[in-house]
């Protein structure tokens, strides 16, 4: 970083990020603009730099394409450019994340294998920006909790891989790690659908604001309709408190495959019957019975029984059912299963 005589070099940028700059042509001018003279700068001191990326980052999200792989091309061999401006170009554009890679400035140096040897080590390489696909499957093969919520944490994790996946997977089973996910911004709603079981009010209300507005576009949506045989058998296995029972009913009714895990009991799962009740249209009456008798767990205290109760309401039942699919990672298959 060159030290700085100037520390104003930067205040006349004041007005970059204000409502008034709502052209995309011009908004893309004054970015390249301003970048071009933050790279052309003879001093470059925290302040100045700190205020560069403050203005930038607030205009980045409305910027186009194009204008990202321009900005990759002015600000990646500058060693000053703050690295969360270059992490949002490498995320947001592929072609900018490849300028940004391909410099020799910003090459990714070799991981030691001393790093994988120690557990923090392996901590330091998982929060690592620009990680490789080898290195994330033996940070990954070992299961340690420490690491997998770093690695969840890490912008640069990419997603769309293996890798993924897997880490969701286990998500889908650890909360905490879970919740370190849904922390992401760029979470895409079908992932933070799949982890909605560990999400807090606000995360959950949002999920389903997603969900709905997803299902609105589409030209049909999958409903239930119990038979009384249905309802019956589960009345029943909640009057016996047969678990195993009331979620092989559930995963024959629902079509889904038959080694589906629902889990239902387990703590922190116990939201997955109230979705599912809605999802097949269970009466409210007849899903609180069932509820009431199945196992204590889930009435008491009474505002246990009172928060799978709100669930049921605040989820319509096509949002309630993608909910259902998105966390058993199964589809729901009405009219196809061969249930008898």
């Amino acid at each position: 970083m060159a030290s700085s005589a100037n520390p104003d070099l930067w205040s006349d940028l004041s007005g970059l990020g204000s409502s008034g700059v709502n052209d995309s042509d011009a908004r893309a001018a004054l970015l390249k603009v301003n970048a071009d003279m933050f790279v052309a700068a003879p001093v470059r001191d925290r302040d100045s730099i700190e205020t560069f990326e403050a203005l930038m980052m607030g205009l980045l999200p409305r910027a186009d394409h194009d204008t990202l792989v321009d900005l990759a091309r002015i600000l990646a061999p500058c060693q000053d450019t703050p690295g969360s401006i270059l992490d949002y170009l490498v995320r947001h554009s592929p072609e900018a994340r490849e300028t940004v890679l391909r410099h020799p400035a910003r090459q990714p140096r070799p991981n030691p294998p001393s790093l994988l040897a120690t557990p923090d080590g392996r901590l330091k390489l998982a929060s690592q920006p620009d990680l490789d696909s080898g290195t994330i499957e033996r940070l990954l093969v070992l299961h340690e909790s420490a690491v997998e919520d770093a690695l969840a944490a890490n912008p640069s994790l990419p997603q769309a891989t293996a890798s993924f996946e897997e880490l969701l997977r286990r998500a889908r089973r650890r909360p905490a790690l879970a919740r370190v996910f849904l922390e992401r911004a760029d979470l895409a709603a079908a992932d933070a659908a799949s982890l909605y079981l560990a999400a807090d009010d606000r995360r959950r209300q949002h999920i389903r604001e997603q969900l709905a507005s997803s299902l609105a576009h589409r030209r049909a949506t999958l409903s239930f309709q119990l038979t009384e045989r249905d309802l019956a058998g589960l009345l029943e296995a909640g009057e016996d408190g047969s678990v195993g029972r009331l979620e092989a009913l559930l995963t024959a009714i629902f079509g889904f495959p038959a080694a589906t895990e629902w889990r239902a009991l387990e703590i922190g799962r116990h939201r997955l019957l109230a979705l599912a009740f809605k999802a097949l249209g269970v009466a409210r009456q007849d899903a609180i019975r069932i509820l009431l008798t199945l196992h204590p767990a889930l009435a008491y205290p009474l505002c246990a029984i009172k928060e799978l109760v709100r669930e049921m309401r605040d989820a319509p039942g096509p949002v309630a059912l993608a909910l259902v699919e998105a966390i058993l990672g199964a589809r729901a298959l009405s009219g196809e299963s061969e249930r008898s």
